[in-house]
């Protein structure tokens, strides 16, 4: 059984045994057995801790029921009313401590959680930043988020002890039992409230939202950036803006990456270029950016209006990936006063398809994150196959994906090839985001490779996983957004950071990823899923990629290596390949795999690889030429445009000068333009 079907058992366990507490509460209630409702407590609380800190997926879903930690609290003091009611012994004394206390529980609480909310509006900046240093905002030390950002969930258990007395009372007729309960619950809940206080007293030395904005501006005019990134999306596409840092970062011109989504900026891998994320339309629009000439934009989102209006800027769509998809050639790009592609193919791309984007408009640049990418093949005892297909899409196009019309069959081939083959699955971030069949598809897979890894024997032995959790940890303390803080206090944090952190993590990442595929047995099936292992890493461990149109294709072919693409659009290969340059080079598979034997072939023997030539001058085609490199040439690009808008909208004397000292001019590494 799969771990989906695993995850859903589980997740009726314990939801039948959250429902079971109240009920062996209830029987305790109307037996008059203290001791059957003091274990039905018990377990109430128990399932209380592990819903907040083991099973959040399921603390959400019992809330949508009306079952979430409120009514869950209220309902155990009510019973326990009721096992006092029903205990012949107990006196209206002690029903009514219980009762009164419940009543200040609830009030004391309520004031809580508006301290709460307060502290965390007091508390959000209207910006979120990093590499900036926010001394002069005298931002203070963030409270405790667990008790800030749930209140309920850590204040509501606390009337345990209340219970405890309650049950105390019933069982030996103290009821000093029940007042020493109440104090303590009371306690513990007034000991939150001065919390809270605190905290709210000290935040009051956080300036005004106005005054935050004019210190951003006066930290604009004093590091005047020249080149913006700028990057708006949902919570899953942080990656397509990560995708740019390091290149962006490598540029001879003070640069700024600028955020939408608060999401997005704790989401945001680590980089020494200053960030600012200003979720707010209207603060973005009265921000200056100065000397800034030239706007890069990763993605096509409506919130781009607000930068694109700034007619100060050579506004530039470098997007997340050259592919064939029509996502490559959206109308929108036309708004941009350029558009930036891989290679030659790009070009033609925007020509063919006649959106209004004009030859002149266009720059080739290269991919400046495949200069590092592997052509040698991983030194594995078996040939490894890498699945990575697309997501479904927005649209019901035929073809978007082969995940649900083909996936599951190519997986079943794979694993029962000869000569053997690991498989390596890497589904793209947003599958089954919208489909059901996608999802289905993605759940069947990792069930066949789960089950092939246990039932495949030879597999190989383990190394200890010890280096690598050691890493994993050395990684997390980069991770400033963890949670136990908020981000006012990381913004702070980050402003004074090490400005060599980069650098370090991407040591500590590229040992990691040593650690990770040298810990495996080189013939062990894989389901790689989250950020690490990266998908480049996985390039330089595949002998072969069997992928869809997208721009995984168009990355894979740097490593020159064959690859294979699944028609399921309905047309003849031939019509195919017309339609989709980027799989001219490609061994072409059918739905049912057929075809897949040649690809097979061809990563055991060079002699059967009949593509090779194919696919160096597709190489050329899509990426451009080797020399010089996609940096170098991404870096003359912002420089000619930054030189051209500035010359309509010059800058000034205190503009920056050009290239620093030993990076390649303009005039060495001229993009190409038509």
């Amino acid at each position: 059984m799969s771990k989906f079907k695993d995850l859903h058992r589980e997740t009726v366990v314990w939801s039948a045994l959250l429902c079971l507490t109240y009920l062996v509460m209830l029987a305790g209630v109307i037996t008059g057995l203290w001791w059957v409702f003091l274990a039905g407590a018990a377990g109430s609380y128990a399932m209380d801790a592990l819903l907040l800190h083991r099973l959040p997926e399921l603390a959400k879903l019992v809330q949508q029921v009306r079952l979430g930690i409120t009514p869950r609290a209220l309902l155990r003091q009510l019973l326990a009313l009721g096992l006092l009611i029903t205990t012949p012994t107990a006196t209206s004394t002690g029903i009514g401590m219980v009762l009164l206390t419940c009543l200040v529980l609830f009030g004391l609480q309520l004031v809580c959680g508006v301290a709460a909310r307060l502290l965390r509006v007091r508390r959000r900046l209207p910006i979120v930043t990093r590499n900036i240093d926010l001394g002069p905002l005298r931002i203070p030390d963030s409270p405790p988020m667990a008790l800030v950002r749930e209140p309920m969930s850590r204040l509501l258990p606390l009337d345990a002890f209340l219970v405890a007395g309650a049950v105390a009372y019933v069982a030996a007729g103290a009821v000093w039992a029940v007042a020493v309960g109440a104090v303590v619950s009371v306690a513990l809940t007034v000991l939150a409230l001065a919390l809270f206080g605190w905290y709210l007293v000290k935040a009051r030395t956080i300036p005004e939202p106005e005054r935050v904005m004019e210190f951003t501006q006066s930290w604009l005019d004093s590091y005047r950036p020249e080149v913006v990134l700028y990057f708006s999306g949902s919570a899953d596409s942080a990656y397509q803006a990560n995708m740019w840092l390091e290149a962006v970062a490598a540029l001879p011109r003070r640069s700024v990456v600028v955020l939408r989504e608060r999401v997005i900026a704790a989401q945001l891998a680590p980089t020494p270029v200053p960030v600012l994320c200003v979720p707010t339309s209207t603060d973005l629009m009265a921000l200056d950016f100065g000397p800034a000439r030239v706007a890069l934009y990763p993605a096509n989102t409506g919130k781009n209006i607000h930068m694109l209006r700034n007619p100060l800027l050579g506004h530039v769509f470098i997007g997340h990936g050259d592919s064939d998809k029509v996502a490559s050639i959206n109308p929108f790009s036309k708004v941009y006063d350029e558009v930036w592609t891989a290679g030659r193919a790009g070009r033609d791309r925007y020509d063919r398809a006649g959106v209004g984007v004009r030859g002149d408009e266009i720059v080739e640049v290269g991919r400046p994150q495949l200069d590092a990418i592997r052509t040698d093949t991983a030194p594995n005892a078996v040939r490894s196959v890498l699945y990575a297909p697309t997501w479904e899409g927005w649209t019901d196009e035929p073809g978007n994906t082969s995940l649900t019309e083909a996936g599951p069959g190519l997986i079943r081939t794979l694993l029962a090839a000869e000569p053997r083959v690991r498989v390596l699955y890497k589904p793209h971030p947003f599958t089954g985001v919208r489909s059901a069949a996608a999802r289905n598809a993605h759940r069947s897979i990792v069930a066949m490779i789960e089950e092939a890894n246990r039932t495949t024997a030879g597999n190989g032995e383990r190394r200890p996983a010890g280096e690598l959790a050691s890493l994993e940890r050395r990684l997390a303390a980069f991770d400033t957004d963890n949670g136990a803080t908020d981000e006012a206090h990381n913004s702070r944090e980050e402003g004074t950071a090490d400005p060599g952190a980069a650098a370090e993590l991407q040591k500590l990442s590229q040992e990691w990823h040593r650690v990770y595929w040298d810990g495996r047995p080189d013939t062990e099936h894989l389901v790689i899923e989250g950020p690490r292992p990266t998908l480049y890493s996985c390039f330089n461990q595949a002998d072969l990629l069997i992928s869809d149109i997208s721009s995984v294709v168009a990355d894979f072919i740097a490593t020159e290596k064959p690859y294979a693409i699944t028609n399921c659009e309905g047309i003849t290969d031939g019509e195919f390949q017309d339609k989709h340059p980027t799989s001219s080079a490609a061994y072409m598979l059918a739905p049912d795999g057929g075809g897949l034997d040649a690809a097979l072939a061809a990563v055991q023997s060079a002699s059967a690889d009949s593509l090779a030539g194919d696919r160096t001058r597709l190489k050329t085609y899509l990426l451009g030429p080797g020399e010089p490199s996609s940096q170098s040439r991404f870096g003359a690009a912002v420089d000619d445009l930054y030189r051209r808008t500035s010359e309509q909208h010059p800058v000034g004397p205190a503009a920056t000068p050009g290239p620093a000292s030993g990076s390649p001019s303009a005039t060495d590494t001229a993009p190409a333009r038509v």
